[in-house]
């Protein structure tokens, strides 16, 4: 699978409700194996409820001018989160299907965590 397959695919939760598109991933590299650097696994969707527009890096929080367009960035990707890939049940030509609803985990790392009585 090319990073490309994933990109722009709708996320479908399990009761069939869309949760938004795929707009980045997250990577962890394994274990590095003598002089060879580990290789990377996939780890986690970036998904966007508003827009299939990228974050160019601004959800990271190191990116941080300028201002307006890091405010209309903010905008866009209102709502968006982290799901990770061990949610993923399958992924379709058309879609990504989740198979368990995903732990609401926001973009930016500053904002609580939603309690699940909420």
């Amino acid at each position: 699978m090319l990073l490309s397959d994933l990109l722009d695919l709708p996320v479908t939760a399990p009761d069939g409700s869309r949760l938004g598109f795929i707009v980045d991933v997250r990577f962890r590299r394994t274990a590095r194996r003598g002089r060879r650097e580990g290789d990377l696994e996939l780890i986690a969707l970036l998904v966007s409820p508003h827009t299939r527009q990228s974050t160019y890096g601004y959800e990271r929080g190191r990116v941080t001018g300028p201002a307006a367009i890091a405010k209309i960035i903010r905008w866009f990707h209102r709502g968006s989160r982290i799901v990770p890939w061990d949610c993923v049940a399958r992924v379709d030509r058309d879609a990504v299907v989740l198979g368990v609803q995903p732990p609401t985990i926001p973009l930016d790392t500053r904002m609580p965590i939603p309690d699940a009585a909420e």
